[in-house]
């Protein structure tokens, strides 16, 4: 979208210069055969990139186009391509553009004078607006903790597009770090590594890495288990916890029990209780032992606590239009006992969105997206229940349609009317971005037969008429938006 916007000003801004060249006072014819080509100057700053980065700019940057002839010069044209397009015209008083897309954009500039002769310059420019990355590899991780006196290298990568790295360096503290080196492991506490990386044109980016070192290990020899290795439990049986080995040898192994991913005690057994029902149970060790970090072996076991079953009578029907600024809403099904909660899923491309009102508001974002929901019934001592979605019709998933796009600048054109001369369509400027654009060129207002393209080449038939462009903007999804410009009269 940027691209475009830069594109639309550079014409905007050549359409004003060819304004301008054309409310010039006419000159005197010459009186004396010419034939010393103008002379095209390009003024811009100067680049702050060096070597093979001369002519390259850390911000957007104005360049100034005129020409000078001995009998003067009659028309400037220029065409930016590359990283940024755009064409236009202007008179020797020339035009200031403005290159702001990243990358490299060449300039082509043609002059002519009044004799016809015409002189050729072409200029590049490039653009870098991307500051550069830093990014961190090798065993030690940025943010964790590495173990004292473990060995731990730490990679450090600079690099930057579209230019490339001119200084990349790394400090902890006031020492200098040697990319790939160990980092400093010798006594617990928490460090950082500065990085600061300068590219060809004077950007810059810095990325710290911390890590806090800590004391060794437990390390875990042996998982626990849950005696029998049960898949199901009754409310009120016992589960009894054993193993869990740990090297060097633990002096104290402690069990924790989880229902549900969520602690419900400490322990060496458990008994199953009715708000477990529904719901998986597991457990894990952590060994303790003087002057080293607690070891915790992986979470073991998954008991489902036995449950009855939520019986349900109908559908989950949504109502509504799925149209932008519409409202979906669903009516659930009849279900017994009546669940505690209801959880109202709805997918949108294939994503789960969760949210407890069965409504959904559609805006913009959902124009074109196919949507569907579903309903999660739950109560304590039950198993959920899920309930697909039906829509009015019968379907279960449905795609949402959008308004047409707003014009907020009509069609235009560029170009002189006048017979054999070239005019240009410019697109209207909607509220949203338009897909594809069809073009009908119109005289006095009416079709001209097979004139459907961008450009439009003035005929004899032409002359005294007023010409003009329809513009049709098309979006999936969304109604078409037709745009007609302002029409200009031919001269012979």
């Amino acid at each position: 979208m940027r691209c475009r916007a830069v594109a639309a000003a550079v014409v905007a801004t050549a359409a004003a210069a060819a304004a301008t060249a054309t409310a010039s006072p006419a000159r005197a014819e010459p009186t004396a055969f010419d034939t010393t080509p103008p002379t095209i100057f390009i003024e811009v700053d100067e680049s702050p990139g060096t070597g093979a980065w001369a002519g390259w700019y850390a911000e957007p940057v104005t360049v100034h186009v005129y020409a000078t002839d001995n009998l003067g010069v009659v028309t400037v044209d220029y065409e930016l391509t590359g990283a940024q397009t755009g064409t236009g015209q202007t008179d020797q008083h020339g035009v200031a553009l403005t290159v702001d897309a990243q990358g490299v954009t060449t300039l082509d500039v043609v002059a002519t004078d009044l004799f016809g002769n015409t002189a050729a310059r072409t200029y590049g420019i490039g653009v870098d607006l991307t500051n550069p990355t830093i990014a961190f590899g090798g065993s030690a991780t940025d943010g964790r903790t590495i173990r004292r006196g473990e060995n731990r290298p730490l990679t450090i990568t600079c690099t930057d597009v579209p230019t490339a790295i001119k200084s990349c360096q790394a400090r902890i503290g006031q020492e200098r770090f040697g990319f790939g080196e160990p980092v400093p492991t010798q006594a617990n506490g928490t460090y950082a590594v500065q990085v600061t990386a300068i590219d060809a044109v004077g950007r810059w980016n810095e990325r710290t890495f911390t890590y806090t070192v800590a004391d060794p290990l437990l390390q875990v020899t042996g998982n626990p288990s849950i005696t029998g290795n049960p898949t199901t439990a009754r409310v009120g049986q016992t589960l009894t916890a054993t193993g869990g080995t740990f090297a060097p040898k633990a002096t104290r192994v402690d069990y924790h029990w989880q229902v549900g991913g969520e602690s419900v005690g400490e322990g060496p057994t458990y008994v199953v209780r009715a708000a477990d029902l529904g719901k998986r149970i597991s457990m894990y060790a952590v060994g303790v032992r003087a002057d080293h970090d607690d070891g915790t072996t992986p979470t073991v076991g998954s008991v489902l606590a036995v449950a009855g079953a939520l019986e349900v009578d109908g559908q989950s029907i949504v109502t509504g239009t799925a149209h932008e600024g519409g409202v979906l809403s669903i009516a659930g099904p009849r279900v017994t006992p009546q669940p505690q909660n209801i959880a109202n899923l709805w997918t949108i491309d294939g994503a789960v969105v969760e949210t407890d009102a069965p409504r959904l508001a559609l805006t913009g974002e959902h124009v074109g997206r196919r949507i569907s929901c579903e309903q999660v019934h739950t109560r304590p001592g039950y198993a959920d229940v899920r309930t697909p979605c039906r829509f009015a019709d019968g379907r279960t998933e449905v795609s949402v349609t959008g308004n047409a796009w707003t014009v907020q600048a009509p069609a235009g054109l560029t170009g002189r009317a006048k017979v054999r001369k070239v005019l240009r369509a410019v697109v209207p400027q909607l509220s949203g971005p338009a897909t594809t654009h069809t073009y009908q060129w119109l005289r006095n207002g009416k079709p001209i037969a097979g004139a459907t393209g961008s450009t439009y080449k003035v005929r004899k038939g032409d002359a005294k008429r007023r010409i003009s462009v329809q513009v049709t903007a098309s979006t999936p999804h969304r109604p078409d938006v037709v745009s007609t410009s302002a029409a200009k009269r031919v001269r012979r």
